[in-house]
């Protein structure tokens, strides 16, 4: 995670795990909520506004339920 979140592409790092397919490389990668709010950011957002999700107190009351 460390090198996609340093802008290694995929393919680069797939090499330096040797892996035959990109796809096996791909199985350990998941990108973290910080990649994801970047690639927003990136994004012109013209109609709407980047907002964060605030569960409510029913929500969390179900998840600590749980």
């Amino acid at each position: 995670m460390i090198l996609l979140q340093s802008g290694v592409d995929l393919t680069t790092i797939q090499s330096w795990l040797g892996h035959a397919s990109v796809n096996t490389t791909h199985q350990y990668v998941e990108a973290d909520l910080e990649m994801k709010r970047r690639a927003l950011e990136k994004c012109k957002m013209t109609e709407a506004e980047l907002v964060t999700y605030q569960p409510t107190d029913k929500v969390l009351e179900l998840l600590e339920a749980l």
